[in-house]
């Protein structure tokens, strides 16, 4: 073969290139191909244009979903480490063993083990010895040793100069509602003096309240015997940095048993039996240490992890001697606070984190320390609080992303929309390339390398801009409100989402135009050179089943939200599956049907301005658009972009104001406060008005509470009283109370209503508890007197009395003389939930059984002498055989003696207020002494006071409690869900009245000195910092006990947007992603629809049009579209936001159970129609400088070369 002249060889070409040679030429010349890829994308800037506006958009929202994850996932661990200084609970092995091996209960052996542990692990940074909580020995936060294991609890403190010490109570019923079942009493810890300085000290320093003291040093803790008090314990006992304590006294644990076996009895145990609500009973020791001085006072922190108790009493152990240091360690009372140095700990996931902590927890366990080869069991604190933070997180995130399904889906639509007229305009140039010879595959090759250009440049933007805005996303305190610098976050993409992120965007847009443009090459010439192509026709009763489930959702919560009990659908789960799937059904389904009204627009517009001058002289050109597959996915396009930020907005703005009743239903008005001792209306404000402005005018009111029974002799309810002037303070919203008019519902009750929670309905046989079928169900309605689902009840109130014969008392109110009793008890088994137990056989004397289910408990042959039960439910329960002798019984506002079985027991000298009628009484002994199978104890308690209670009594008294019943005729009006200010958890239960209806109960001279520890004012004028400031001076008074202001209590629900934690800033994203998009693609995308008729314009005027009728044509043709599709947009995002509401609502139920709250406030919808209108006309401009560019652009063209298609 002879060589050619040009020089180029074989392997010049590529049929004759090997496959490792077609390699590197393609490698060789891919620098080159991005470059001409890169001019030829600048030189079709228009349809580059709209595929960047695609995926730009697509990559933008994308990112934004999965680093908004992981800021989310950040911030919460964030929180989450500052709940509890100590990152890890170091304690034995195993439990103490006298003689046994691998642990030591000297206190220089366990800090020398601190010491081995700090120069061993670089990952520690301070670690203390700490007498404390028992030892779990185990892992798992949901295993029985976990609640099995209890800290030192509190018992007493003396102050002979603070008479106030005597009044405070240990009791911490928060803690055990905020965690397991562990342990409901304040507790204390005595750390090692590695506490007071480093790590430790800087992290308990942060919660010292400014000018109460300090987190002292080493020194001056141990010179001065030092403590540290929780702000809520020193303001009850009005303590001051300073004081010097003479003692203070705390219990431990030496034994244990379940309450079944019960193994643990006076005969073996020397202190206090103690059963708890983990089914655990404890014998509890006492140990006093003495001459304690108040160091500092700290501000508590939030409830989290509940492996250590609480916000504690802290002391150091060196107030304690040697022995008792020893008595607590043989007790397991003993364990090592340790800190991690969390700048080693990885934040970039929580798994990460996870994993790191299990190793180091793996090898401290590994290990023995000291010459006594202590062996440690390691709790990982930060992992257990990573569990919880898991399960919530991963909650929210599915909540989250549900949410952002219809922006994301959005963001796909644009995206394919852009591709589809970009390919569109390279329709003719593919065709013209195949006429001069192009083959498939270099056309292929040429159209996506173009696309995968401008799609990387759309892409990384979208990536690096989503990056940015993550932060400010999680920094919404409400819809398009922001405040940053409350936290550093630094959300960064593992590879592995990054990489999503790509195939997602750049894949489906590489995807889409592979499959698009091998269609094009795969045309016949003649066809490719055509303008137009056929279209399948979509499944038009697909979009109208969708449409049609959708509105499903949309009617059911439209019914509910104006005052239907159920709606459409009764079953909850059914109506879950509504309200979940209905909005997306109803949104994409909606979109395509009202997409083809929309398409419409210039014959519906025909119809209303045909005759008009606008259209007289271009009523001919006018050409139905809406045939254009162009044009109709415009007008799709329209839709979903303006429904979008018709959702966000309304939902958004609807969520901010859920967050500030929420607020509203939790303090009431501008402050909760509550003092140390009742005071009347009066001596509040005087007290307010010393820390306000002579231009402030405090108004309070207050929440009176009484028990009403009907008249035929039901359940005492409790019920509370509304004060004429309540309106003033308390900040109502139309779902607290019955109907819709605040205003006329509180005058019902001035004019002798009442209410009823569900349960209370129920107990009263009323319409509204959504029991007993139809006819109890009752809607959101005021009913009036004379309604046929309205009643008049008599109520009866007893007023509770002493009745002395003889002898008599100090203390005229009864109840608080019970009160006093139970003081004077050894053992404290109040509040106790024990129902089916067996307790049979026991010594329970002299024990405080008050306010607890005991419902089905036998007690049979135990011994109850002397103990008191006030208000106890001890229906059905077996007393068989036992003693009682003595025992005081009190059923005033609730419990129950009904099928109680007191056969062959033992009640001489009871004493109280009971009624034995239903209870059974074979061959039992009366109070009275006699023998109940002859007088069937109708002469009721004994008249004298035990002997216990001696001292309550003057000498000799004689005495019955007797009630005085008072009545008063109530009309039913309808059922409330709770006051503002007022614990919602017992308003299902209870009753609300009227002020005149208690005072013709109570009378005006009781209701005149009325005195309350819990006052709600209102101070107008004084908002935000200046409420902050106003709230913390009136706290650092001695006579108030605690003050909740609204502006604090905003700022915990702020970011929630009415649900969870992040909905108002993915709402703001939404609401902005939607208008930018509707504003992109209208300028964007109309640029090419108007392109592709730039023929028919250059006919038009080849016929004689002018350009102004031409202008005149096309924005009459293209507005009518946008304009008909905004509006429909605009009401398709209004029926989205209805029943998004139902969606909020079932997840709202999920998070209420999961969070324990009692109260969850409804979604009543808020229109911004000033925004909306905002966007509106944003794209409205948008698409009339879009339409006069183009066509002005097209008019200036040469008709010659635009009609040959030149």
């Amino acid at each position: 073969m002879s060589e050619r002249q040009d020089g180029l060889t074989d392997a010049d070409f590529s049929v004759g290139r090997s496959r490792l040679s077609r390699l590197k030429h393609r490698v060789v010349e891919l620098p080159s191909r991005l470059r001409l890829a890169g001019q030829g994308a600048w030189r079709g800037k228009e349809r580059g244009l709209a595929v960047i506006a695609g995926v730009f958009l697509a990559s933008l929202v994308i990112t934004t979903v999965l680093a908004y994850g992981v800021g989310l996932s950040q911030l919460f661990f964030e929180e989450s480490l500052k709940s509890e200084p100590f990152d890890a609970k170091i304690e034995y092995a195993r439990t103490p063993v006298e003689n046994a091996s691998g642990w030591s209960n000297n206190t220089s052996t366990m800090v020398e083990v601190c010491d081995e542990l700090m120069e061993e692990f670089s990952q520690f940074n301070d670690c203390t010895l700490v007498l404390g909580r028992q030892g779990i020995h185990s892992a798992g936060l949901f295993n029985i040793d976990f609640v099995v294991a209890q800290p030192l609890e509190m018992r007493a403190i003396a102050d002979d100069e603070n008479p106030y010490w005597s009044n405070v109570t240990f009791d911490y019923p928060e803690a055990a509602e905020a965690g397991p079942p562990i342990s409901d009493q304040r507790a204390i810890r005595f750390y090692g003096p590695e506490a007071f300085d480093g790590e430790l000290a800087e992290r308990y320093s942060e919660n010292i309240i400014a000018g109460a003291g300090e987190w002292p040093s080493p020194e001056n803790m141990s010179a001065k015997n030092g403590i540290i008090l929780p702000s809520t314990i020193a303001s009850e006992a009005q303590a001051n940095v300073g004081d010097v304590l003479e003692s203070l006294t705390f219990a431990y644990v030496v034994d244990e048993s379940t309450i079944l076996e019960g193994t643990v009895t006076e005969d073996n145990c020397a202190g206090e039996i103690t059963p708890e609500n983990n089914e655990m009973m404890y014998c509890r020791m006492w140990m006093t240490v003495e001459n304690l001085t108040v160091m500092g006072i700290y501000e508590p922190w939030p409830f989290g992890n509940p492996t250590l108790p609480f916000n504690p009493i802290f002391s150091t152990w060196e107030v304690l001697s040697e022995e008792q240091r020893a008595i607590l360690m043989d007790n397991d009372h003993m364990y090592l606070g340790a800190t991690i140095d969390r700048g080693q700990l990885p934040t970039s996931s929580t798994a990460d984190a996870a994993d790191w902590l299990e190793a180091l927890g793996t090898d401290v366990q590994d290990g023995t320390y000291t010459d006594e080869e202590v062996e440690l069991y390691y709790t990982d604190i930060i992992s257990g609080t990573i569990l919880f933070l898991n399960i919530f997180l991963g909650l929210i995130q599915i909540f989250d992303y549900i949410i952002m399904i219809p922006i994301v889906f959005l963001s796909v639509s644009v995206l394919i929309y852009g591709l589809v007229l970009s390919l569109e305009q390279r329709r003719r140039e593919v065709s013209i390339h195949r006429v001069i010879g192009a083959d498939g595959q270099s056309l292929q090759g040429m159209v996506l390398l173009e696309l995968f250009v401008m799609s990387s440049v759309a892409w990384l933007a979208g990536y690096l801009l989503a990056m940015f805005a993550v932060p400010i996303v999680l920094s919404a305190v409400g819809f398009m409100e922001f405040r940053t610098g409350d936290f550093d976050v630094n959300p960064t993409l593992s590879v592995g989402s990054t990489i999503f992120t790509a195939v997602t965007t750049l894949g489906l847009a590489l995807l889409f135009g592979r499959s698009r443009a091998r269609q094009f090459i795969e045309l016949e010439i003649e066809e490719g050179v055509r303008k137009t192509s056929q279209a399948a026709e979509p499944k038009r009763w697909l979009h109208w089943m969708a449409f049609l489930f959708g509105m499903l959702a949309v009617g059911d919560t439209w019914l509910e939200a104006n005052g239907s009990e159920d709606g459409l659908v009764s079953n909850f789960f059914f109506e879950g599956l509504i309200n979940i799937f209905g909005p997306f059904a109803l949104w994409i389904g909606g979109a395509l049907l009202l997409g083809r009204i929309g398409a419409r627009g210039p014959q519906i517009m025909q119809v209303i301005f045909g005759r008009t001058p606008l259209l007289k002289d271009v009523k001919r050109g006018l050409k139905g658009s809406g045939s254009a597959e162009s044009v109709n996915r415009l007008a799709v396009i329209m839709l979903l972009t303006l429904s979008i930020v018709t959702l966000a907005a309304v939902q958004g703005y609807t969520g901010t104001l859920v967050d500030e009743k929420t607020v509203d239903a939790t303090v009431g008005s501008d402050l909760k406060i509550t003092v140390e001792q009742p005071m009347s209306e009066t001596a509040l404000l005087a007290l307010v008005g010393e820390f306000t402005s002579a231009s402030v005018s405090p108004v309070a009111t207050s929440v009176p509470e009484i028990g009403l029974a009907d008249d035929s002799g039901g359940d005492t309810l409790q019920t509370y009283v509304l004060f004429d002037n309540n309106g003033d303070v308390l900040r109502w919203s139309e779902q607290a109370l019955p109907g819709e008019d605040v205003d006329a519902t509180l005058a019902a009750y001035a004019a002798g209503g009442f209410s009823a929670g569900e349960d209370s309905a129920y107990t009263l046989d009323l319409a509204g508890s959504g029991r007993g079928g139809d006819e109890k169900r009752l809607d959101d309605v005021l009913l009036k007197p004379g309604d046929e689902k309205s009643e008049t009840i008599t109520f009866v109130w007893e007023k509770v009395e002493f009745n002395f014969t003889t002898g008599g008392s100090d203390e005229d109110d009864p109840m608080a003389l019970f009160a006093a009793y139970t003081l004077l008890m050894d053992s404290d088994w109040s509040r106790l939930n024990l129902t089916g137990q067996d307790l049979s056989g026991r010594d329970i004397s002299r024990v405080d059984l008050s306010y607890g289910n005991f419902s089905g408990t036998s007690f049979a042959q135990s011994n109850l002498s002397e103990s008191i039960l006030v208000d106890t439910d001890l229906s059905y329960a077996n007393f068989q055989g036992a003693n009682l002798q003595n025992t005081v019984l009190v059923n005033i506002m609730g419990g129950s003696l009904e099928g109680t079985d007191f056969t062959d027991a033992n009640l001489e000298g009871a004493f109280g207020f009971f009624d034995l009628s239903e209870a059974i009484l074979t061959n039992a002994t009366c109070p009275d002494g006699s023998a109940a199978d002859e007088t069937s104890c109708v002469s009721g308690p004994s008249l004298v006071p035990p002997p216990l209670g001696e001292s309550l009594f003057f000498t000799d008294t004689t005495v019955r409690v007797i009630t005085t019943p008072f009545t008063t005729d109530l009309y039913y009006m309808g059922t409330h869900e709770y006051i503002p200010g007022v614990n919602s958890a017992t308003a299902s239960g209870a009753l609300i009245i009227g002020e005149n209806a208690w005072r013709s109960l109570v009378t005006d001279d009781e209701a005149n000195n009325y005195t309350s520890t819990t006052w709600i004012v209102d101070v107008s004028g004084v908002e935000d910092e200046e409420l902050e400031a106003l709230g913390s001076k009136i706290s650092a008074d001695s006579r108030v006990s605690s003050v909740e202001d609204w502006a604090s209590t905003h700022k915990d629900v702020e970011r929630n947007g009415g649900l969870i934690f992040g909905t108002p800033g993915l709402l703001s994203l939404q609401f902005v992603v939607a208008s930018v998009a509707a504003v992109a693609s209208s300028f964007v995308f109309l640029s090419l629809v108007l392109s592709q008729r730039q023929k028919e314009l250059a006919v038009l005027q080849a016929i004689g049009a002018s350009p102004n009728q031409i202008i005149r044509l096309v924005l009459f043709e293209i507005l009518s579209i946008v304009m008909v599709s905004m509006a429909l947009g605009i009401l398709l995002g209004v029926g989205l936001a209805l029943s998004f509401n139902g969606f909020f609502d079932v997840f709202g139920f999920i998070f209420q159970i999961f969070g324990g709250s009692t109260t969850t406030i409804q979604r009543t919808l808020v229109y911004p129609w000033a925004q909306i209108i905002l966007v509106s006309l944003a794209v409205f401009a948008a698409v009339v400088v879009a339409l006069l560019v183009t066509t002005r652009r097209a008019l200036k063209a040469d008709l010659a070369s635009v009609l040959k298609g030149e």
